[in-house]
């Protein structure tokens, strides 16, 4: 993939009416939950309307915008279209295919690193049950799991490795193709989690070779929570059967054939029960936003912003708990001091927007629709609030 240089786009300041919250707040915490535009109070209007008209007889169109919301996601992916699927959260989806897997025999190790979110550990760490090996490849700065060591930990006995793209508490990538080359060398199946980076990072699954991809919607994609999407190799999806389903996974939904399910044969098998319908229609409309301006452009200004942050806090004696490279780094840059915990608490009433992490400090995420004036200004605060001012 062509690294993109950081360069500032101000003509995407264009796009700020259309986050309300922007008007009153400086906005840094896409990472966490990106803005909602105000096209997702049309778009529930619109969900509201289209059911108050149709009644039971809407579900032919809800079927359509659930399709047209997964192939727009499909699109930050890079997938074809119709192979994609959504569900509520990411925990399903990594539930659903960890029940599709068999861990009674010698392959049944379950390579991760020790960095990856908890809400996907919760789910495997579970499976040990049933016979899974969750093994967590361990860190030494808290920030990195090196990529010798991953992949050293992948052997013939790993039967999958659930990772993520970029590291939640630092913002670091990592080298998915790498991971997948070596994983698919010892017969291992790679699931990559791109919730950290979807929407503020090219993503190619072409080029990665995994075999599934999962994310959501609601933060640097601002579309709100509710939508989780799923990509899955189709030759994959054929012989994998989820013990995690429900009636859309059915070939015939509307059969209501007594069990055991006949499943889908396409990308449907991993749909599950009654869809969150309300939440599609606002992620479809806040994609549009996203799909216009290009991933190319809004990781272009999302980094020069981020050097804004980088050589603000580096100047001034700040611990910088992310990578400091372009290619190593998500949207995001951590910033930690002692008591940036409280000067979180206080940034946030003055109406800066942004999270805190324990071992991480302040993540502070600009997104397309900051400006450089607003970082340099909520740089000046944290500075002041860090006493080095």
């Amino acid at each position: 993939m062509t690294a993109i240089r950081p360069t500032l786009q101000p003509d995407l300041a264009r796009y700020r009416e259309d986050y309300p919250i922007l008007a009153s707040t400086t906005y840094m915490n896409s990472n966490s939950m990106g803005a909602m535009p105000r096209q997702a109070a049309q778009a529930l209007a619109t969900y509201a309307a289209d059911w108050a008209r149709e009644g039971v007889e809407v579900w032919p169109h809800w079927f359509e915008v659930l399709q047209a919301t997964a192939d727009s996601a499909a699109r930050f992916l890079g997938a074809p279209a119709g192979q994609t699927v959504l569900n509520q959260n990411v925990a399903y989806f990594q539930a659903a295919v960890a029940s599709a897997l068999d861990f009674r025999g010698a392959k049944n190790r379950v390579v991760v690193e020790s960095l990856q979110f908890p809400n996907v550990l919760y789910v495997w760490e579970r499976y040990r049950e049933l016979g899974a090996q969750l093994d967590l490849v361990p860190s030494d700065d808290g920030m990195t799991v090196p990529l010798e060591r991953m992949l050293a930990a992948i052997d013939e006995r790993t039967a999958i490795v659930p990772i993520s793209h970029g590291i939640y508490v630092s913002g670091a990538l990592q080298d998915v193709k790498a991971i997948t080359a070596r994983a698919h060398e010892v017969g291992a199946l790679v699931m990559v989690d791109v919730y950290q980076t979807v929407g503020a990072v090219p993503i190619d699954i072409a080029e990665w070779d995994a075999d599934i991809v999962v994310g959501g919607s609601h933060k640097w994609l601002c579309g709100g929570p509710g939508t989780a999407f799923m990509w899955m190799k189709p030759a994959l999806r054929e012989r994998l059967k989820p013990r995690l389903t429900g009636w859309l996974g059915h070939a015939d939904p509307f059969a209501f054939e007594p069990a055991p399910i006949r499943y889908a044969d396409d990308h449907r098998r991993f749909l599950a029960g009654t869809p969150s319908m309300p939440a599609y229609y606002v992620a479809q409309a806040a994609y549009e936003n996203l799909h216009a301006i290009g991933i190319d452009r809004i990781r272009a200004h999302s980094l020069a912003l981020s050097h804004i942050i980088l050589d603000r806090a580096q100047a001034t004696g700040l611990t910088v708990h992310s990578p400091l490279a372009d290619e190593l780094r998500t949207g995001f840059v951590a910033v930690d001091f002692p008591d940036s915990e409280a000067a979180s608490k206080q940034l946030i009433r003055e109406h800066y927007k942004l999270d805190w992490r324990p071992n991480c400090g302040l993540r502070l995420g600009p997104h397309f629709y900051n400006t450089e004036a607003e970082v340099h200004r909520m740089m000046d605060r944290i500075v002041a609030l860090a006493g080095r001012a």
